[in-house]
């Protein structure tokens, strides 16, 4: 007999979102719930974030959201679960705290297998979540929306 276990991707992405980086994350939840997989999304009210959390009260996905506070300040989900993280769990290098945010963006990827970061190009956190999950060894996918002009190597 074969154990089964549950695969948990993160869902993050920019709060700063254009309507095809919405899109892109609306798919990515649909996709994890055909899946049967449980989506993991922090509580911004706006951006990627907020457009999970929709999509998963659409469709009652299976989905667990994260944040800093007491409850979800984007309203989460009421089928799903909600933790809050405590800011103490991570410090910095020196001992210090992290941020609020930092600290919940790092439990994310340490609870999840997989992830897509969905990133305008500018957002620090979120590429700053992808990096934390390469080193964590994830699976991880950095969808890229920035439409700046490129240098060309040479």
């Amino acid at each position: 007999m074969q154990n089964q276990t549950a695969t948990h991707i993160l869902i993050a992405g920019s709060r700063d979102a254009s309507h095809a980086m919405l899109d892109y994350a609306r798919h990515a939840v649909r996709r994890a719930h055909q899946l049967g997989w449980t989506i993991v999304v922090g509580d911004n009210p706006l951006g990627v974030d907020m457009t999970v959390v929709r999509e998963c009260r659409h469709l009652q996905a299976k989905v667990i959201v994260a944040g800093v506070a007491n409850s979800p300040r984007n309203g989460g989900c009421k089928h799903g679960e909600y933790v809050k993280v405590e800011r103490d769990l991570y410090r910095c290098a020196g001992g210090g705290l992290l941020s609020g945010y930092a600290v919940r963006d790092r439990w994310m990827v340490d609870n999840c297998q997989r992830a897509i970061f969905i990133w305008n190009g500018d957002s620090p956190g979120t590429l700053a979540g992808y990096q934390y999950a390469l080193q964590r060894g994830k699976e991880a996918h950095l969808i890229n929306f920035d439409r700046s002009p490129q240098p060309h190597g040479g």
